[in-house]
Parts: C-alpha cells; structure tokens; sequence
C-alpha cells in the first residue's frame, strides 16, 4: 500500500515535469508469478533489481539484460590512530539517518581490546545504549524470524518502538541506537547480520589482523562487495584493509550510510549500490543513469591495416634492439617445463 502511494506521488511530479503519462508504475497485486512474468516479459528491456540474493539471481536468470544489487552488512572498524569521539559521532549520526534504512549504514562496530573500554563509554556519553547480556539475548531473539531472516518489525523503527516490541525493559526513551555485543559469525548470530534500524553489533577482538579476519568474515556471510566503514589516521593500515577487504565501497573517516550514497564523498550520489562479481552483482558501480542507458557511438577510421603492421614492426624492432640478447628456445622450454611441473 505505501509503495502504491509513494508510486503515485512519483508519477503525479514526473507528469508535471513533462514526464509521459503511466511511464512511472506498479504491480498493482504484487506476487511471485507476477514479478516473474513482468521480467520475463518480451517489453522489458532492462531490470534494476534490488533486494536479496534469489531475487537478483531470478533476475538474471529471467533472459532479460538485469543490473542486480545486493544487501549490505557493513562492519565498522575504529582503530587506535582514530579520533574516537568524531568516529562514534558519524558512525551514530549514520545509524540514525533514516533509522538505519540505508543499505550502506554500519551494521557493526569492531574494535581492538585495548580500545574497547574507550569506544564503549564514547557510544554510552553520545546516547548508545549498550544492551547488557540478557537484554541482549531477548533483541537477538526479535532482531530475526524462526526463518533466519530479518524481521520486519524492526525495519526503520526508534530505539523506543523497538524495545517496546521487543518486551525489553530498561531501555531509556533518549537511546539513539542499541548497541549489542556479539562473538560470532553466522545465520544464527543476529548482531553480524543485516539490522535496517538503529541497532548495531560489537566484537572486540585482540589485534587488528583478527579484526581485519572477523571483518571479511562478516562480508562473506552476508554483504559481500557492498560497504566496508574504517576510521583512521593510519595510513598503512587503511592501504592493508582496503587492498583484502572484499567491498565495493571502502568508506574512510565518513559516516557509512551517508558516504557510501555519495553525501559525503567523492562517489556518485544514488541509493542503489552494486556488490560487484564477488557480491553477485555485474557492476560494482553506485548505480546512476549512464548504467540504464544505452550509448551509440559513431567512430570514424583513424588509420589503414597498413599503418598498424607498420607500428607493430617499429615497436617489435625497438624491444629486440633494446635487450641484451634473444632468449634461446633451450631456456624457454625450461620455463616451460618447470611451469608445467608446479601446475601438474
């Protein structure tokens, strides 16, 4: 019903604007068949999928050209070169923005032992609230369906209205974001899953190469090629991270949820945000209006046949005359032989 409106207010603009009529629509009984029958169908010529990994793979699957995106699950790391108060700031500013809705939002803090106590009083004096063990357990409990999935109560709720569902007590109206601590990766761990609202994880681990480990950990579960949040000054450890961290978007000293969608950097401003091959995706582009379109290109001749066997002769008699010798056909068999050898 609220898609239905939302489409409807779309429209109405977009016709005022010059946009044709009924170009902007939508299923009207949105189901299973339908969606399939509409991506299949020989008038669609393009499909913008965003949602979970068997929706992407049934668009791609569909024969009709898909652009697919998929889910984020973005760890946060603060190292000890961090200016932890500015860290805490932007990583709670971007959990409250939309009450966490936005894919690219940070879905889990990490940090070294030796920096635990400090990040935690930090969350709790910019108005986190830090769930104690059993409260912890009761949310985890709400935070996903007996299905595994996430449930939908807590979609773009407030800390209040989750808590209310949720039956915990003690939660004070004011908390900004519940902050749950959580030892492990998987279907089952419901604080290094996806959370679209204002609830993060917490994992302390005993260096950075364990917290560089939990965090591909987390992506591979869930988020793959989507978002990855670091705060530091050091520059060396932002280079190791950025270079095995498997995410699209490697946000640095910037609020997730506003710097993956492009706010507060340099990258194209959209909400829909491709994972890329290793998240399942076939671009890891923030996906804009130059991925939607088709672009002809009229090339005029710019040499003859001639010309090119002409370059590739100067370019061919230019590399044997600056080597010191020709390699003899005895040495490379013997690199041949001995490639063969390793891969046999």
């Amino acid at each position: 019903m609220h898609t239905g409106k939302t489409v409807q207010v779309i429209s109405k603009a977009a016709c005022q604007a010059g946009c044709p009529k009924g170009a902007i629509s939508a299923i009207s009984v949105p189901t299973m068949e339908a969606t399939q029958a509409l991506m299949k169908n020989d008038r669609t010529a393009l499909i913008l999928a965003t949602g979970g990994g068997a929706m992407v793979k049934s668009a791609y699957s569909s024969g009709t050209p898909a652009i697919g995106v998929g889910a984020g699950n973005g760890p946060a790391f603060i190292d000890r070169s961090a200016d932890v108060k500015r860290a805490v700031k932007q990583i709670l500013d971007s959990k409250t923005f939309d009450n966490g809705t936005i894919c690219a939002s940070e879905q889990s803090i990490i940090v070294e032992r030796s920096m635990e106590e400090k990040v935690v009083e930090e969350l709790k004096a910019q108005g986190a609230f830090v769930l104690t063990q059993e409260q912890s357990r009761q949310l985890g409990r709400f935070i996903l369906r007996a299905n595994g999935t996430m449930n939908p109560m807590i979609v773009g709720k407030t800390c209040a209205q989750i808590a209310e569902y949720a039956g915990l007590c003690g939660v004070p109206s004011s908390a900004r974001v519940l902050v749950g601590r959580e030892t492990k990766v998987g279907a089952d761990a419901p604080y290094s899953r996806e959370k679209l609202a204002p609830i993060l994880g917490l994992f302390v681990e005993e260096n950075t190469d364990r917290v560089l480990e939990r965090s591909i950990e987390i992506l591979h579960m869930e988020g793959a090629g989507h978002t990855f949040s670091m705060h530091a000054e050091d520059e060396a450890l932002v280079r190791k991270f950025a270079l095995q961290i498997p995410a699209s978007r490697f946000l640095v000293n910037t609020p997730g949820a506003l710097g993956g969608i492009g706010a507060t950097t340099g990258l194209f401003p959209a909400l829909t945000l491709g994972c890329g091959a290793v998240g399942g995706s076939s671009s890891s582009n923030n996906i804009g209006p130059l991925d939607l379109i088709n672009i002809k290109r009229v090339a005029f001749g710019t040499k003859e046949l001639e010309e090119i066997r002409r370059e590739s002769e100067t370019a061919q008699n230019s590399t044997t005359s600056s080597c010191s010798g020709r390699i003899s056909q005895e040495l490379i068999n013997t690199i041949v032989d001995k490639i063969v050898k390793e891969f046999v």
